[in-house]
């Protein structure tokens, strides 16, 4: 696998902000540009750069190599069946989302070729 695209690595500087709930203003002072900025970052629409990574990183509690990791794709059943819930109606409720997610990703990537 390659390196994560802008997309993937705005995507992640924003689920790593919101789970520490803090807001696009306090992220945007932190890096020193304004909130405009970090929605195009994270919508993958502004590259961003190594020092500009390490601000974001610092203000966020984490490291660099948190947003340059490509996601593996994993089960979404193995996650809950992990965490141990075994109801079958919900899995396969699980397990026909995710069929429509692989679905939808096949038809990306067909789009994309």
């Amino acid at each position: 696998m390659g390196a994560p695209t802008f997309a993937q690595i705005g995507a992640r500087i924003r689920e790593i902000r919101e789970s520490r709930n803090i807001t696009q203003k306090q992220l945007a002072d932190a890096l020193q540009v304004t909130r405009p900025v970090i929605t195009k970052i994270e919508s993958g629409n502004k590259a961003v750069n190594a020092v500009e990574l390490k601000i974001i990183a610092d203000a966020l509690g984490t490291s660099i190599d948190v947003f340059m990791s490509v996601p593996t794709e994993e089960s979404l059943v193995a996650r809950f069946r992990a965490k141990g819930d075994n109801d079958t109606e919900f899995l396969e409720a699980v397990n026909l989302v995710e069929g429509l997610f692989r679905d939808i990703l096949g038809q990306l990537r067909i789009r994309r070729s």
